[in-house]
């Protein structure tokens, strides 16, 4: 979330957009498959729930959509960490990651230790004290017991963040406050725990064992594996700790198209059928990202410089780069890439062949044969539609079929939405060409 000129700006993704979270377990999902995601938008370009979801959601009040809801949800889960653990500012972690963010943010150091050593302030020996007798404590309960209620110590808010950043607490659950007579009450507010009286100690601690620099780089290396786009500057901001933590980023090339293989994950000199492969996949993806992919990987500009060609800020440049590296990398483009033109060319024969041989065997012997026709042989697909598939490389119906037998395969082609592909696979099966779908109601 950006502020330009005194007004805040979300910067999310459209509600049908295949990159879009649409309920609070698809949200735990994710994080659990990138491993850790800061809530709002930072300086890594894409890497925030916020830029993940549908912007027109946030702050309406509904759980089933709205991300703000969802982040009460996913701390009260158990399955993944919640609190200010990224510059001062709330997000996520796993638990799969938590470890390396428990040794690598405090440094080695259990809280006791760290007292010990004189590296802790009075303060926030006076609120963790209190989890010594307490595995949970709601925000306000905790401002009393510690000391910070009104005539006390001041600095609350600062002091329980520094905790978040240190990882020593963590949000637990948000919940209503109750009275004297134990009705609820207000808004819910923020419920702390440590992350050991959730998960155990001998998990949360299971990486004492290495170096606090040794679970640094390895932080900073997963989100570089994610964000190639990202520079060492902002990886450091983004995890802090005690001490600066050493990014070896790869060294900057401005050679194409060496440098967008490494950055689709490729980290071997590419062959000429790849780079064949690749020339032919770029322009599966929207004109716009095909523009960011040119300016960034073959003419070099940085995200300022994109971001003035294009009318919009350095973030929102690094945002689209970040969109067309993903798409580049779905299955339907990535093979040409990956494997190169010719290979896909010859595995996509092989394929459709094993297809019409599959026809056969069940009798099938019109559609058999079809497989090997052009799309517009098949009655009733529109000619924008079969301009959307052959730009994916689809130019026959067995390819089609295929295709068609995939979860969601309509997200994987640029301009066909819900609505056409199921009028597509309508079609496919109007004509017996079988798409493996189970619940046909929708044909209706």
């Amino acid at each position: 979330m950006g502020n330009e000129n005194g007004t805040w700006i979300m910067y999310g993704v459209e509600w049908d957009d295949p990159e879009c979270l649409h309920t609070v377990q698809d949200a735990i999902d994710y994080i659990n498959e990138v491993g850790f995601l800061p809530l709002f938008k930072n300086d890594i370009p894409g890497f925030s729930l916020e830029e993940r979801t549908a912007v027109e959601y946030w702050w309406c009040g509904n759980p089933k959509v709205d991300p703000w809801e969802w982040r009460e949800l996913i701390a009260r889960s158990g399955e993944v960490a919640y609190g200010k653990f990224f510059e001062k500012k709330a997000g996520f972690i796993s638990k799969e990651w938590l470890p390396y963010f428990v040794n690598y943010r405090r440094d080695g150091y259990d809280f006791d230790a760290l007292w010990d050593d004189e590296k802790a302030s009075r303060r926030q020996k006076k609120i963790m004290d209190c989890f010594e007798i307490e595995d949970e404590l709601y925000s306000n309960d905790l401002k009393q017991k510690a000391g910070f209620a009104k005539g006390g110590e001041k600095g609350f808010d600062g002091t329980i963040t520094d905790l978040q950043m240190k990882t020593y607490l963590c949000v637990k659950d948000f919940r209503q406050r109750k009275n004297k007579k134990g009705e609820l009450y207000g808004w819910p507010i923020a419920v702390y725990a440590k992350p050991e009286a959730l998960w155990g100690y001998e998990y949360v601690t299971s990486r004492y064992s290495e170096t606090p620099e040794v679970s640094g780089k390895a932080i900073a290396q997963h989100i570089m594996e994610l964000y190639p786009v990202a520079n060492a500057d902002q990886i450091k901001r983004l995890i802090g700790g005690a001490f600066g933590t050493e990014v070896k980023t790869k060294k900057k090339k401005t050679d194409y198209p060496q440098n967008l293989f490494k950055a689709l994950g490729l980290e071997k000199e590419p062959t000429d059928d790849q780079i064949m492969g690749l020339e032919y996949a770029i322009p599966m993806i929207k004109e716009r990202e095909q523009e960011v992919i040119r300016y960034r990987f073959q003419e070099g500009l940085t995200y300022k410089e994109i971001g003035e060609k294009l009318g919009v800020s350095d973030g929102r440049a690094g945002q689209v780069c970040n969109l067309a590296i993903r798409r580049l990398k779905r299955d339907l483009s990535f093979q040409w890439i990956k494997d190169g033109y010719e290979a896909t060319v010859k595995n996509h024969k092989k394929a459709v062949v094993g297809l019409s041989v599959a026809f056969e065997t069940l009798g099938k012997y019109e559609q058999s044969k079809r497989v090997y026709d052009e799309l517009g042989s098949i009655k009733g697909l529109g000619s924008e539609n079969i301009k959307c598939l052959l730009n994916m490389g689809i130019d026959n119906v067995g390819l089609l079929v295929l295709l068609a037998r995939q979860k969601r395969w309509e997200w994987q082609v640029f301009g066909i939405g819900d609505y056409a592909a199921t009028h597509i696979e309508k079609l496919l099966y109007d004509e017996g060409l079988d798409v493996d779908i189970q619940d046909r109601s929708h044909f209706v």
